[in-house]
C-alpha cells in the first residue's frame, strides 16, 4: 500500500470512529433524557395517588410505598442530569448545570419532605399525612420553577 493510500485509509478510520462516538454520545444523552423523563413521571404518580388516597380520606400507611418511591428518585436526581444531557427533547433548563449546587439541594431536600411523607404515612394520622404532602409537593414545584421551561 503506497504512503497516500495508507495515509487515506487512516483518514477514513478516524472519521468513521468519530461518527461513531458522537453518534453514541448522542444516543446516551437522548437515553439519559428519556430515562430521567420515565423517572419523574413515576413521581408524578406517586404524588397523584397519595394525593388521592389524602382526599378520599383513605388509609394513611397507603402512602407509604408511594413516598418511598418519591424518596428512591429523588436520590437519583443529580444521577439523571448529566452534564451534556441538556440537547434533545427536554425541559431542564440550563439553570440546572450553572447553578448544580441548588439544584441539588432541592434534590436533596425533596427527598428529606418524601422521607418524612413516608414516616407520617407510618403514624397513621392522615392530617399529618396531609401536611407534609402538602411540603413535599411544594418542593417539586419549587424545583420546577427553577429548573424547568414551562410548557407551552
Amino acid at each position: 500500500m503506497t504512503r497516500l493510500k495508507k495515509t487515506a485509509w487512516a483518514k477514513a478510520v478516524c472519521a468513521v470512529a468519530a461518527l461513531t462516538v458522537g453518534g453514541v454520545a448522542a444516543w446516551a444523552a437522548d437515553d439519559v433524557i428519556k430515562t430521567r423523563q420515565a423517572d419523574m413521571k413515576e413521581m408524578g404518580k406517586s404524588l397523584k395517588a397519595i394525593k388521592g388516597i389524602i382526599d378520599a380520606g383513605g388509609n394513611a400507611a397507603d402512602v407509604v410505598a408511594p413516598a418511598n418511591k418519591i424518596v428512591e428518585v429523588a436520590g437519583l436526581i443529580p444521577s439523571l442530569f448529566p452534564k451534556g444531557s441538556d440537547q434533545g427533547k427536554t425541559a431542564a433548563l440550563p439553570n440546572i448545570w450553572e447553578n448544580w449546587d441548588a439544584f441539588t439541594k432541592h434534590a436533596d431536600d425533596l427527598k428529606a419532605e418524601a422521607t418524612m411523607l413516608a414516616s407520617a404515612g407510618q403514624s397513621g394520622d392522615l392530617a399529618t399525612v396531609r401536611a407534609q404532602f402538602d411540603k413535599t409537593a411544594k418542593m417539586c414545584g419549587a424545583c420546577h420553577q427553577d429548573n424547568k421551561k414551562k410548557e407551552d
